[in-house]
């Protein structure tokens, strides 16, 4: 378009963002469930947008970028998502989408801030590009408030490695088109294997996202991927719903089937072939979880601690845990309060639980693990002594223990 028709463009598009600004009710919010697959049922939530207009969702925000007005739109729609938080169903999670570039506004600051963060996850869409080391004090100041943190559309635009690595994002959302018709692309099959290997090392989760068929569903989680969202499991909807009985089928796969399928989707064309023996070797924090008590504060669990000998875990009213209180190391010293700074998810490899476990300072190196769901709550603790002989075991060094030594979990 000409000189002319470009500047009509760029007033009509200004005219309305401006209209929505003034006017939040001109937006309407949709949910799109985050589905557990090992589980069955809805662990999350991403609000999505929508507009009053014909105009799709994209082209607005696209429009906003270009006029650099994306931090407008993207205060508008934060503000009405995260005034969706008290509705939110217990034991799942609320994702919000933002663009890098507006974590640099201090009014989209400002909104997010005024909120308790906790069982919020927010998402850094793709579609700009920034330096990532602008993102580490807001996303430091989001995180202090209870956020967790996702990459959107990992393995395409500029969520790239370098992205990953300094972001360190708790969740890695692998783009639909990797997604798209996997179960007959080796590569993309490898590519996604390779994002979780990435996910393990960060102690992130993975989300597959786009998933429409049958066979995407089964490949992924034949491949341990455990969380999809896709229009096959539910699409978008008004409300915080549930899964229908069509994906509550789906999902009642029995895993042995799973197991086979997975085996069958890394053959490749030439025949190479992953093991299943050595997949069956495969072992994940949730082998080595064992439940602790909990309570809800410093005191009681100072005194649970001394009474049991064993370590308790305080959590907070969402079940997220904040302190680890271990019990006295030598006769007449008091228990040990720490900080739970680390944390594992249940489907990280023990090898990378163990990496992980070492790579901490020397005072804290052998103190148990705190493993946590992809909602941030309280699963159980992993003892550095379970990971040592579990390691030996598999190596084929030891014979396997009747039970762990060490410390006993109390019930």
């Amino acid at each position: 378009m000409g000189a002319a028709g470009d500047v009509a463009h760029r007033g009509r598009w200004h005219r309305r963002l401006d209209a929505v600004c003034a006017d939040p009710e001109a937006l309407r919010l949709v949910l799109h469930p985050v589905v557990d697959v090992a589980a069955g049922r809805v662990a999350g939530y991403e609000v999505l947008s929508r507009f009053a207009s014909d105009v799709p969702t994209e082209q607005w925000f696209r429009a906003a970028r270009a006029l650099g007005r994306d931090a407008d739109l993207d205060r508008v729609v934060l503000d009405g998502a995260l005034r969706l938080l008290p509705d939110l169903p217990p034991g799942t999670f609320l994702t919000v989408n933002a663009s890098p570039t507006s974590l640099a506004d201090q009014r989209v600051l400002d909104v997010l801030t005024s909120h308790d963060l906790t069982g919020v996850v927010l998402e850094l869409t793709e579609h700009a590009d920034c330096d990532p080391a602008q993102l580490t004090d807001p996303l430091r100041m989001l995180r202090a408030r209870g956020a967790l943190v996702a990459l959107d559309d990992v393995g395409t635009g500029h969520s790239g490695l370098l992205r990953m690595a300094v972001v360190r994002p708790e969740i890695l959302k692998v783009d639909l088109q990797l997604v798209r018709d996997l179960h007959r692309d080796l590569v993309k099959r490898s590519l996604v294997q390779f994002l979780g290997e990435c996910a393990g090392r960060l102690d992130a989760w993975i989300i597959a996202e786009g998933v429409e068929t049958v066979d995407e569903l089964d490949v992924l989680r034949g491949m341990g991927v455990p969380l999809v969202q896709g229009f096959l499991l539910a699409r978008p909807q008004e409300d915080f719903v549930q899964l229908g009985a069509e994906a509550r089928r789906l999902l009642e796969v029995p895993q042995a089937a799973q197991n086979a399928h997975a085996a069958d989707a890394f053959e490749g064309p030439e025949g190479h072939r992953r093991s299943r023996a050595a997949a069956g070797r495969t072992r994940r924090a949730r082998d080595l979880t064992r439940r602790t008590k909990t309570d809800r504060s410093v005191g009681d669990a100072l005194r649970s601690a001394t009474e049991q000998s064993a370590p308790v875990v305080v959590v907070d009213a969402d079940d997220v845990p904040r302190v680890l209180v271990l019990p006295a190391e030598r006769p007449g010293a008091l228990p040990r309060v720490e900080p739970v700074d680390v944390t594992v998810a249940p489907e990280t490899a023990v090898t990378d639980v163990a990496a992980r476990a070492v790579a901490r300072s020397a005072g804290v190196r052998f103190d148990p693990l705190v493993c946590t769901d992809a909602a941030g709550r309280y699963v159980g603790v992993v003892g550095v002594e379970d990971l040592v002989l579990d390691l030996a075991v598999t190596s084929g060094g030891v014979a396997a223990p009747q039970e762990a030594g060490g410390w006993r979990m109390g019930a």
